[in-house]
């Protein structure tokens, strides 16, 4: 097996579901956002797991990104520990750091300005993570304060990698024009605060049993920590959520504006982003106000629905005008479901 089919085989055993939507990019596009993906990944895992201390994640997001900037081997680094025992992280995530050194070499394949941009963002995250990671608990519990926190925790772990795959997106489209640049600079980063803020309505249990409450303090009427996913929080739970997504309203708006501003003619870039971001609109529209959210139950879209997305998601991304009416439909019916919500 070559090195771009294990990038391949990598990108699959880490996530399903990436795998089918980045290869609605074309090449060499798509290679770049599979490494660039792996390396968020590397260091989220890194992040993510409950076997290491702060300082120890520390050492080995620095020593990721110096391996990637030198060539040197982090698989090297990793024999340091037992990798196979690191806690909250699924097999395929764990196998990830045993081909750590088959994506630095592919990444050093890639063109000097995919190379530097790819790093500024994972910096910018890594660092950004480190942040929240150093912040004082509330009862135990890693807690965000208000919709400021929300949107700034956003931008480390989903933002900056907006802004990279922007970046690379502009890097293929010479032609357009200033206007349309600006438009999509402008809107660059709601696509992923979108993203990332469904992911967070919809783990609420999850993220509780591993330290962690998104939904921010502020948005509740009265507040407990420990007993945030007990039947006695349920109103609340639900509540905040509803104001979290009122809050999110202007980035939905801005994300679809932000592929409406690709160029049409890129059909395959435009499909990439859509499909992501309708499923996180039907997500939304099944989460809130549902109680599923806070039981063991599983709150997301069918096979059928799922399919449904991306048959339209790939038949309206060409068309300028059909899109925007079928993106202004979600629109509408997530807004009326908050009206009828309240909150």
């Amino acid at each position: 097996m070559n090195r771009a089919q294990v990038i391949d085989e990598q990108v699959l055993n880490v996530s399903r579901s990436f795998a089918f939507v980045i290869d609605r990019l074309p090449e060499p596009l798509r290679h770049e956002v599979q490494v660039a993906y792996l390396l968020f990944r590397l260091g989220d895992n890194i992040e993510d797991t409950s076997s290491l201390e702060f300082d120890e994640k520390q050492h080995l997001l620095d020593q990721l990104l110096h391996c990637f900037r030198s060539g040197a081997s982090f698989e090297q680094e990793l024999d340091h520990h037992d990798v196979s025992g690191w806690q909250a992280l699924t097999e395929g995530e764990r196998g990830l750091f045993g081909h750590s050194d088959q994506v630095i070499a592919e990444f050093a394949a890639l063109t000097d300005d995919a190379r530097s941009a790819l790093l500024d963002q994972a910096e910018n995250m890594f660092h950004g993570m480190a942040r929240y990671q150093t912040r004082r608990a509330v009862d135990g519990y890693v807690v965000l304060e208000d919709e400021k926190d929300l949107d700034e925790y956003c931008y480390y772990v989903a933002g900056t990698v907006g802004d990279y795959l922007t970046h690379r997106f502009l890097a293929r489209m010479d032609g357009i024009s200033d206007a349309r640049r600006g438009r999509i600079l402008a809107n660059g980063r709601h696509l992923a605060l979108v993203l990332q803020t469904t992911n967070i309505l919809r783990d609420v249990r999850d993220d509780h049993a591993h330290g962690h409450i998104f939904y921010p303090r502020s948005l509740f009427d009265c507040f407990d920590a420990r007993k945030l996913v007990s039947p006695e929080m349920t109103e609340q739970v639900l509540l905040a959520g509803v104001r979290m997504i009122r809050w999110l309203m202007p980035a939905i708006r801005g994300a679809g504006e932000y592929i409406l501003a690709l160029p049409a003619g890129e059909r395959r870039i435009r499909s990439f982003c859509i499909i992501p971001y309708v499923m996180a609109l039907k997500t939304i529209m099944l989460c809130l106000g549902n109680e599923a959210l806070l039981s063991h139950q599983s709150v997301k879209m069918n096979r059928r629905g799922v399919m449904r997305t991306q048959y339209f998601s790939r038949l309206f991304a060409p068309l300028q005008s059909p899109l925007r009416w079928w993106l202004s439909q979600f629109w509408m019916r997530l807004e009326s479901r908050l009206d009828v919500l309240g909150g």
